[in-house]
């Protein structure tokens, strides 16, 4: 089976950035990166909060029988409003676009959950919040 991760994270992002609940507690539109800009010194130059598609991982699931496979995919959400309650509304929003049936070119989407999280955290510096989830899709190849 060819990889997935690349459809799968293009599907992710359109769901994200497509969901009406994001943009909502985005209040307008969302900012989603798969990588986030950084300056020549490192430092983060999105603007706070801000959605980052993160890491991935693919297991094959095949069989004799059967062409399958899971892909993880993790999801943070970083906002820098003091107390947690802008990153822990952004996550639910996250949640509610990506625990569905994603649209997967060149997949058929036979199973989805959220494997862990939502997990709220504080970063080190002590004024950014930080939640973080990942989600579970198993796919087949699409019917030819």
């Amino acid at each position: 089976m060819k990889d997935p991760s690349l459809p799968v994270q293009e599907a992710v992002f359109a769901a994200l950035t497509g969901s009406a609940a994001l943009a909502t507690a985005f209040g307008g539109t969302p900012r989603v990166f798969d990588r986030v800009p950084i300056d020549a010194a490192g430092r983060v130059t999105a603007r706070f909060p801000y959605v980052a598609i993160g890491e991935d991982q693919v297991t094959s699931e095949a069989n004799a029988c059967f062409d399958a496979a899971s892909i993880f995919v993790t999801v943070h959400v970083w906002s820098r409003a003091v107390g947690k309650v802008e990153a822990k509304t952004i996550m639910a929003a996250v949640c509610l676009a990506l625990d569905v049936k994603l649209d997967v070119d060149g997949f058929g989407v036979i199973g989805h959950e959220v494997e862990t999280g939502p997990q709220h955290l504080t970063d080190a510096d002590g004024l950014t919040s930080h939640s973080v989830v990942t989600f579970r899709y198993r796919l087949a190849p699409a019917a030819p």
